[in-house]
C-alpha cells in the first residue's frame, strides 16, 4: 500500500503544480520554474539551468506584457539568453524527433553531438517553442550555451623584484638542452584560436589544424596570435629557441574566434574530436565563471579514455578557478613569476594543481612577431607539455599516474605542503628530467613565506624554505640570511629527498616601513656535489 499511496502523493503535487502553472498563472512566470527546481541550486549542478541571476532580473515590476503566455516567455527567452544558444540532452527518441522536425517546434537545429546526445538549437517562434521549454526545462535537460573565452590579459604582472622569463623558462625549471625527441609519439591537443604553424619559431612542428568554427572565423590580423604563442612554449624548435616538447605532434583545434570567444558547444566537441583523433593531452587555456553540462560531460569523456586534461586557472587574481580548470580531474594551473611566487593575476581555490612560468614567457605571435607573453595560458600549456613529455617517456603508465608523477616533482612555493594558490607547487622539469639519476643532488633555496600580520607594528614570524630537490639525502647546509642590518645562519641537516625544511625569523613590524628586503644563500658543503647551485641564491623584496 505504502508504495501506491506515495505514487498518488506525487500525482496530486505534480497536478497541482501544472494546474497553477497553466491555469492561475496563465503565463511562463519564471518563478513558478525556480520553485519546482528547474533551476538548480549551489555548485551541484553549475552547469545546467539558466541561472538565478538571470531569472531574478525578470522579478520587476510592470514588466510584464499584457499577461498573454507567449509574450511573456518571448520576454523569458530574450532575458536569460539574448544571444538566442540553447543546448538540449534529451534521449534518443526525443533528439531524433528534434532533429527530424525542428520547425513544428518552433526552433532550428544547429548542430549535434552525438557521442553526448546534445542538441544546439535556437527559437525561432517562441509560440510553438513553449511547450517544448515546458515539458523539458524543469527536468534539467535545456541549458544554455555558456561562452568561454581566451582568459583576458592580466592587469598586475610582477611582484617587487621580478622579471620577465623571457626565453629563459625551460633554464630557470631545469629543463634539458637540446629537446628536440622530447615529448615524441604523443599527440597533444591545443583547442584554442588556431596556429599560425609558418611561424619561424615553429619552424620543423608537426602541426594538424581543424577549424571547429564557420570557415571565416579566425580570419584577420593576429587571430590565431593566442594558439601560436602556446604552440610555441610547447614545439618552438629552433637553434635559439625551443619549446619543453618539440617532438609531439600539435593537434590545433580552432575554437576561439577572432575576439576571442570560444562556446561550451564548440568545445565539447572538440574535446570528443581530440579524444577520436588519440590525443594523449588536451590543453584548455580557456574558460568562463559557470560551468557547463556539454563540457564537463566531454571532459569525462576524455578522463574516461585515459587522456590528459589540463586547464587555465584565469587571470582576475581572484579565488574564483574558472572553468573547466575547476572540474574534477582537469589539472588546474596558476601563474608563478620569477621570484618564486604566484603571481598577482593568477585565479587561485582549492582546484589549483601546480604553477608554472607565466610573467614576460617569449613567444611567437601572428605571423612572424615575438611576444613577451604573461598570463595563466601559457603556464597551462607549459604543464601539458611537461604531461606530453612524461606519456613519452612512460606510455605504460595510465593518464591519472602521469599526473600524479608530475605533481609529486615539483618545487614547493608560498608556503610549505598544499596551497590554493600554487596547489602541489611549481613546475619542475629538473626534478622531471634527472628523477632516475640516483646520484642527483640539488639542495636549493625555493622560497619565503608570511601571513599579513594583523598588528603591523608586533611580532611578524617569515618562513624561509629550503627543499631537497635531488635524490640524495643533504646535510651540513648553511642557511646564511641578511636583513635588516643583521646576518643569521641556520644549520639543516638530514634533509630527505623531495623533503622541504621551513625555518622561521621573527621581525618586529615597528622596524619595517612596508617594505622588507632579504637576502638568502644557502652554503653547501664543498664534498657535495650540486647540479644546480644558481638557486642556492635568492634576494626577495616583499611589501605589505
Amino acid at each position: 500500500m505504502r508504495p501506491f499511496r506515495t505514487l498518488c502523493i506525487f500525482g496530486l503535487v505534480v497536478g497541482a503544480w501544472f494546474a497553477y502553472f497553466l491555469g492561475v498563472k496563465n503565463s511562463f512566470h519564471p518563478s513558478s520554474l525556480d520553485e519546482i527546481g528547474a533551476i538548480p541550486q549551489g555548485d551541484q549542478q553549475p552547469w545546467s539551468g539558466l541561472g538565478h541571476k538571470h531569472v531574478n532580473d525578470l522579478h520587476t515590476p510592470g514588466e510584464q506584457k499584457g499577461g498573454a503566455m507567449e509574450e511573456d516567455f518571448e520576454v523569458f527567452l530574450k532575458k536569460v539568453n539574448p544571444r538566442n544558444d540553447w543546448l538540449a540532452a534529451l534521449d534518443p527518441n526525443e533528439s531524433q524527433s528534434l532533429l527530424k522536425d525542428p520547425g513544428i517546434m518552433g526552433l532550428a537545429v544547429k548542430d549535434y553531438l552525438p557521442k553526448l546526445g546534445v542538441t544546439r538549437f535556437s527559437v525561432t517562434n517562441p509560440k510553438l517553442a513553449f511547450p517544448f521549454f515546458e515539458r523539458f526545462l524543469k527536468d534539467d535537460h535545456i541549458s544554455i550555451n555558456h561562452p568561454l573565452r581566451s582568459p583576458l590579459p592580466p592587469r598586475d604582472l610582477v611582484h617587487a623584484g621580478e622579471s620577465s622569463f623571457s626565453d629563459s623558462f625551460i633554464d630557470w625549471m631545469g629543463g634539458e638542452v637540446g629537446r628536440t625527441g622530447f615529448g615524441k609519439g604523443v599527440k597533444l591537443a591545443l583547442l584554442d584560436s588556431g596556429v599560425n604553424s609558418s611561424h619561424p619559431l615553429l619552424n620543423g612542428a608537426q602541426i594538424r589544424h581543424r577549424n571547429m568554427l564557420d570557415q571565416s572565423s579566425g580570419s584577420g590580423e593576429g587571430a590565431n596570435a593566442h594558439g601560436t604563442a602556446l604552440a610555441s612554449v610547447i614545439a618552438g624548435n629552433t637553434e635559439s629557441y625551443q619549446g619543453i616538447a618539440p617532438g609531439c605532434e600539435i593537434l590545433s583545434y580552432q575554437v576561439i574566434d577572432s575576439s576571442g570567444l570560444a562556446d561550451s558547444f564548440t568545445v565539447a566537441t572538440a574535446v570528443i574530436a581530440a579524444v577520436e583523433d588519440g590525443a594523449g593531452v588536451i590543453n584548455l587555456s580557456l574558460g568562463a565563471e559557470q560551468g557547463s553540462s556539454v563540457l564537463r560531460d566531454a571532459i569525462a569523456y576524455a578522463l574516461a579514455r585515459d587522456v590528459i586534461v589540463v586547464a587555465a586557472t584565469g587571470n582576475e587574481g581572484v579565488g574564483i578557478v574558472n572553468y573547466p580548470a575547476a572540474y574534477d580531474g582537469v589539472v588546474g594551473v596558476s601563474s608563478i613569476g620569477t621570484s618564486g611566487r604566484v603571481s598577482s593575476f593568477s585565479n587561485y581555490g582549492k582546484e589549483v594543481d601546480i604553477a608554472a612560468p607565466g610573467v614576460g614567457v617569449l613567444t611567437a605571435w601572428d605571423q612572424s612577431d615575438l611576444s613577451n607573453f604573461s598570463g595563466t595560458s601559457v603556464s597551462s600549456a607549459m604543464v601539458s607539455a611537461a604531461l606530453a613529455v612524461e606519456r613519452s617517456r612512460y606510455p605504460g603508465l595510465s593518464n591519472a599516474q602521469i599526473v600524479d608523477s608530475v605533481l609529486s616533482h615539483t618545487v614547493d612555493a608560498e608556503k610549505p605542503g598544499f596551497d590554493p594558490v600554487s596547489g602541489h607547487g611549481i613546475l619542475s622539469l629538473s626534478r622531471l628530467e634527472n628523477r632516475n639519476n640516483p646520484s642527483y643532488s640539488d639542495p636549493a633555496l625555493v622560497g619565503y613565506h608570511f601571513e599579513a600580520p594583523s598588528n603591523p607594528t608586533g611580532t611578524i614570524p617569515f618562513e624561509v624554505m629550503v627543499q631537497n630537490l635531488g635524490n640524495t639525502w643533504q646535510g651540513n647546509l648553511d642557511l646564511e640570511l641578511n636583513y635588516l642590518g643583521r646576518k643569521k645562519n641556520i644549520l639543516i641537516n638530514n634533509l630527505a629527498p623531495g623533503e622541504v625544511r621551513s625555518e622561521k625569523i621573527f621581525i618586529q613590524g615597528s622596524e619595517l616601513d612596508r617594505t622588507l628586503e632579504i637576502n638568502a644563500k644557502l652554503h653547501v658543503p664543498k664534498s657535495t656535489r650540486d647540479y644546480r647551485p644558481e638557486n642556492n641564491q635568492r634576494n626577495s623584496v616583499i611589501q605589505f
